[in-house]
């Protein structure tokens, strides 16, 4: 037997098994047990939101013979024979769009049905038959014969002459919501053995944009790769575009005005195939998910994206935001008719540093006092933060020694088994922090220190120029007091190796007080293997050491 596409394997077969369209069903329902049912119905709305399934429902519903609060028996002539019962005739209104079509069934429709009470005509897609079509329904629309039953379903009911609106009960299907088709596609996952990570189904549910159908056929594409686990990164595969993680950077490198490193990202996704139209759509989403949680701290579904969002949302002004929103919608206009999309985006998004420098420089000529006093200022800011910044390298010099010195692997576990409590906390005054340490992984833990490390260097230093509100934030979460060091993963690659040379010397850390930047370490004693020390540490499946 021929492989089945789940979506029709799937596809409702009575009112209890149809998804989302709540009041449209219960309407339906009801009309159909109080035998109050009309001549013709029209569907609207979404692709994929049940609009052709609820008509075929409908159909084996009014010609059941045993119909038991409101579910089909399933056993009865119509019922076990619906699919090929002469008396339900579907249209494709598309391919069949004139008026010797419409003729045809005015001509068959004054026939009783062969088998059933009711002859039911479901037309799809009729919006797109002719002006002279709908004129010759219009009579058979007017004054149906009462074995008659017309189901219109489209997408564009806008499309249809008022006089047929008139003529039909007209129901309104919504786009399906996200939670209910990763629910229902949870159902099928565990019927089919699917094996597929929670935050995919959210994702496809996202790409389906509330239409049923195109989520579950998202789903059968996926199941075609016979991986153990279907993750999200394999849904960014076939739909042919990119992770939450390279939109994450490029906003990162927008705003650490990184030219070569957003350069580098658009030549990736260019050479790589990726639609670029659907990448800066999928750019516009994800900047708008940071707005929406600037304003109201709601999140998505998402876990690994949220805690990007909360990241960015702190460096992102509202008003960058705005604008930048209106530069990306813009340009998708202009991409859709150019040759070099890439190209376009790439030269939209360098120009804005560009823009920048220049109303700078025009502002300060137009005054020169201004100048001045602006470039006195920067100079004290600049003193200012190079002080800062050697302080902290001489704190972080410290606190990497003693977290190796008191550090175990034991420790660590502990630490981490409490780790994703933080993003539960949703204090005001420490949200903030939550966004800061979501980027982050701790490395190294020993009695009262902590070390982290963050995959960008920016979000390291930001923690390190404020450990007391992120120290604090530690405290809340472990009722312990911690002192913390945040790491870049360059830094933390250099600390290990540093760490293992040492080791080799014979050379042990021990535990130094903060005010001092005398490192206590013992030359001559006695060492285990420099390797086996740091995995008694950290754990060994974060040692990457050649």
């Amino acid at each position: 037997m021929s492989y089945l596409a789940l979506y029709r394997k799937y596809r409702p077969k009575n009112l209890n098994e149809m998804v989302g369209q709540k009041n449209v069903i219960e309407v339906i329902s009801n009309a159909i047990k109080n035998n109050k049912i009309s001549h013709a119905y029209l569907f609207t709305g979404p692709r994929g939101t049940g609009k052709t399934s609820l008509a075929k429902i409908i159909a084996k519903m009014v010609n059941c013979t045993d119909l038991k609060d409101g579910v089909p028996c399933g056993k009865c002539y119509n019922c076990r024979n619906f699919d090929n019962n002469s008396d339900i005739i579907e249209i494709d209104a598309a391919s069949n769009n004139g008026i010797e079509e419409i003729r045809e069934i005015r001509e068959k429709v004054a026939l009783v049905p062969a088998f059933s009470k009711y002859k039911v005509y479901i037309i799809d897609e009729v919006h797109m038959l002719t002006t002279q079509a709908f004129n010759a329904l219009l009579k058979t629309l007017e004054e149906p014969p009462e074995h008659i039953i017309f189901i219109f379903a489209t997408t564009e009911f806008y499309k249809i002459p008022a006089t047929i609106l008139s003529r039909c009960q007209k129901f309104q299907f919504n786009k399906i919501d996200d939670e209910l088709i990763v629910e229902r596609l949870k159902l099928i996952s565990k019927e089919e053995n699917i094996n597929v990570d929670e935050s995919a189904l959210y994702e496809i549910a996202r790409l389906s944009d509330g239409g049923m159908r195109d989520s579950i056929n998202y789903l059968d594409q996926l199941a075609s790769l016979n991986k153990d686990l279907i993750t999200i990164e394999d849904v960014f595969d076939i739909n042919c575009s990119v992770s939450y993680e390279m939109i994450n950077e490029l906003l990162e490198y927008i705003l650490n005005k990184d030219r070569l490193k957003i350069i580098n990202v658009l030549e990736f996704i260019d050479k790589n195939g990726k639609n670029i139209n659907k990448f800066i759509e999928e750019l516009l989403i994800f900047v708008k998910d940071i707005l929406i949680y600037k304003n109201t701290n709601k999140l998505t579904k998402i876990k690994s994206k949220n805690e990007k969002i909360i990241a960015l949302s702190l460096d992102f002004t509202s008003d960058f935001i705005y604008k930048f929103i209106g530069e990306m919608n813009d340009l998708l206009g202009k991409i859709k008719v150019s040759e070099y999309p890439t190209i376009l985006l790439m030269v939209s998004l360098l120009k804005k540093f560009d823009e920048n420098t220049k109303r700078t420089v025009k502002k300060l000529d137009a005054n020169e006092t201004l100048e001045m006093k602006e470039t006195l200022e920067k100079v004290n800011i600049s003193a200012e933060t190079e002080y800062d910044k050697n302080k902290i390298e001489g704190l972080k010099k410290i606190r990497i020694n003693n977290t190796f010195s008191l550090a175990s692997k034991e420790m660590l576990i502990k630490f981490k088994d409490l780790w994703k409590n933080l993003s539960l906390v949703s204090d005001d005054d420490l949200i903030k922090y939550v966004g800061l340490v979501a980027d982050c992984l701790p490395v190294a833990v020993g009695d009262s220190y902590v070390m982290l490390v963050s995959k960008y260097e920016s979000t390291a230093t930001r923690i390190n120029a404020d450990l007391s509100g992120v120290e604090t934030l530690i405290k809340k979460v472990y009722s312990k007091s911690y002192k913390i060091i945040a790491l870049s993963e360059n830094e933390w690659n250099s600390a290990k190796i540093e760490y293992i040379n040492n080791r080799k010397k014979g050379i042990v850390y021990s535990y130094i007080e903060e005010n001092t930047t005398e490192h206590n370490q013992d030359k001559n004693k006695k060492i285990d293997s420099p390797v086996d020390k740091l995995i008694e540490i950290v754990g060994e499946d974060i040692i990457e050491y050649k």
